[in-house]
């Protein structure tokens, strides 16, 4: 009996160092570790699908939005003073431009596409979101534009740029060719540091 037990515990031990070599080696080959941790670019193509399905879709121009970086006098207890301030202002310039009625429209696509319509023009151009870093890179007519795309729920996104990068996209859609409303808005804009303007945007 102990001779048949012994055969048996051989047995295993032998079948198990196969196993363990069968599993790190290919018909007699030790494995490559870039064979096992390469990244192909259909992964990246998989991975980035992914990240933009979750803003794909039209998205339309509901209100104003404001962020502000926390630094100088916007920091602090005045921070969600200076946000409603800027925002009451902001909505009264957006009406002065004609913002309001125009009600532009975004548009993103799962291949990183995206087109955006405003004030009658319609762009077309390419996006690349970062979702943990909540940024967005904007590409239209060979022009970038960096921006801040944050996701508030399922249904709205907080679209806002740098002051200058806001007017040059306004600049784009072929609005401000009129100086009266560029000076309204930047001078706006001029009185406020750090502070990222744009649009809230829904489904």
């Amino acid at each position: 009996m102990k001779r048949i037990l012994s055969f048996l515990f051989v047995a295993l031990l032998l079948a198990s160092c196969s196993s363990s070599r069968n599993a790190t080696t290919g018909h007699g080959r030790d494995l490559n570790p870039d064979e096992v941790f390469t990244i192909t670019d259909a992964d990246i193509a998989h991975e980035t699908w992914q990240i933009n399905s979750t803003i794909k879709g039209e998205w339309k121009y509901n209100c104003p939005s404001v962020g502000v970086s926390g630094k100088n006098l916007l920091a602090g207890v005045a921070k969600p003073i200076a946000k409603s301030k800027l925002k009451k202002k902001l909505k009264n310039a957006f009406k002065k431009i004609g913002l309001d009625k125009a009600r532009p429209e975004f548009s993103f696509n799962e291949d990183g596409t995206c087109s955006i319509k405003m004030f009658g023009a319609s762009m077309k151009g390419t996006y690349n979101y970062n979702p943990s870093q909540q940024k967005i890179s904007f590409k239209w007519h060979g022009v970038p534009l960096n921006a801040n795309l944050r996701r508030d729920g399922k249904k709205k996104l907080h679209l806002t740029f740098e002051a200058d990068k806001f007017l040059k996209l306004l600049s784009l859609a072929g609005r401000f060719s009129d100086s009266s409303a560029i000076k309204a808005v930047s001078t706006l804009l001029d009185n406020y540091e750090d502070v990222m303007v744009g649009f809230e945007l829904k489904k």
